[in-house]
């Protein structure tokens, strides 16, 4: 069973995960995760063959990344060595400096993190809330003065394996 009502900022909660036991939930977010380029062919870019100017056939041809960003309040940039905070988690610093990649070795050395998007449908009579999640994601981090100040995190999700991205 589905639900008619809308997603409001409240609705979602973020969730980043190393490769081993180290996790948090993005606080004082803004609620305003944006994904951009999910598409049906399993992330494929596309590519068009004319002749003479009509289209006679498209292919999908090559694996394309997956951006998104959100943005929170700047309470830190970094941690203090005992509570992990987002800055942590991208800058791989205090807590998070002993992260694991979720990139498997054989794959790469880039430190890669996963990042869920849960939003809330069952208090509206759904059977399940709607889950989003970019397995093998480079995080990026953006500090910005003003009232308030902001964290802006942007990230990239690289089509690794099959699971990469998980959409219920």
């Amino acid at each position: 069973m589905n639900t008619a009502n809308p997603f409001v900022p409240a609705d979602g909660v973020i969730t980043i995960t190393d490769g081993a036991a180290l996790s948090l939930t993005a606080s004082y977010e803004d609620g305003n995760l944006a994904i951009s380029g999910l598409n049906g062919q399993n992330q494929k870019s596309y590519q068009s063959f004319k002749s003479r100017g009509k289209t006679y056939a498209v292919r999908a041809v090559e694996d394309t990344d997956i951006e998104f960003s959100f943005d929170c309040h700047a309470v830190h940039i970094i941690g203090d060595g005992t509570t992990g905070t987002l800055g942590d988690a991208a800058l791989k610093k205090a807590v998070w400096a002993a992260a694991t990649s979720k990139l498997a070795t054989a794959n790469g050395d880039a430190y890669l993190l996963q990042v869920s998007w849960r939003g809330e449908r069952t208090n509206f009579g759904a059977t399940n809330d709607n889950v989003i999640t970019l397995k093998y994601c480079a995080l990026t981090m953006d500090f910005a003065e003003g009232v308030p100040g902001k964290l802006s995190i942007k990230g990239i999700c690289f089509p690794i394996s099959t699971d990469y991205l998980v959409v219920t």
